[in-house]
């Protein structure tokens, strides 16, 4: 699942900044931007987002009642807020651990440390719907306006799946297309047919020596499932359930000897 951050701040090079640091680090998140913490509410009200992220002079206490707006927010809409600040002045400490702010990160500060952050307070994980699936060898076609590409899932589940695929000019990467995936489980076959998808995010993982796209590494949504493709993927993930399960009672069966 693609997460949705926005960045607040007055100076729109400031929001530029920080938006290609997040981007240098992080390949999953779609960024918004706002010049107010009252023109980023008003955004709320229209997009949902997994992360506020607010820039901070030290000076301006807009932003921190920001976050006290946010916290009245109803349980189900809550988001999360990190204040990022270039002052570690013991004033500054003071006042963002009076008003309760979590999450703070002082600027500049490495990479690793930026995208910890970003992670730490917007967990991906915890973002998916659906419990993802890993089968090895799995296999799918997908095919849009009689082209045909064939790739290797990653992973998958009811919502969508990860999958590696070559890159090829005649596909839009930008429309839906239809993707029937092979699985071998416990010795059988198993297709999941006409599973109407659409990229959620796309990473060009190995390039030509001229550069140009070689292989992808693209997340799908599904649009649409039809009910036979519904039961081949829970039949699957069924098997695998019970596939994990003995392999846990195995392994406590092995650890008692």
């Amino acid at each position: 699942m693609s997460r949705k951050f926005i960045i607040i701040d007055h100076s729109p090079a400031l929001r530029k900044i920080i938006g290609a640091k997040i981007r240098a680090n992080l390949d999953d998140v779609q960024l918004l931007e706002a010049e107010t913490p009252e023109r980023a509410l008003a955004m709320l009200q229209d997009h949902r987002c997994h992360l506020v992220i607010y820039l901070w002079d030290g000076i301006d206490v807009r932003g921190l009642a920001l976050f006290d707006k946010l916290r009245e927010l109803p349980a189900d809409r809550q988001i999360p807020f990190l204040l990022l600040t270039t002052s570690d002045g013991d004033e500054t400490l003071r006042m963002i651990e009076e008003k309760g702010i979590p999450e703070h990160l002082v600027l500049p500060c490495p990479s690793r440390q930026f995208a910890e952050a970003l992670n730490r307070v917007c967990n991906p994980v915890s973002l998916r719907r659906d419990k993802r699936y890993a089968v090895q060898d799995t296999i799918f076609l997908l095919e849009q306006r009689g082209h045909a590409l064939q790739g290797n899932v990653i992973n998958a589940s009811l919502g969508g799946m990860l999958c590696e695929i070559p890159f090829s000019e005649n596909f839009n990467w930008s429309l839906p297309a239809a993707a029937s995936i092979n699985f071998f489980v416990d010795g059988k076959n198993i297709v999941a047919p006409h599973l109407y998808s659409t990229v959620v995010q796309l990473t060009v993982t190995h390039r030509h020596p001229d550069f140009s796209p070689r292989k992808l590494r693209v997340s799908f949504r599904f649009l649409q499932i039809p009910e036979d493709s519904r039961l081949a993927l829970q039949q699957v993930f069924s098997q695998l359930e019970k596939m994990e399960e003995l392999a846990g009672f195995k392994a406590l069966a092995e650890a008692a000897l």
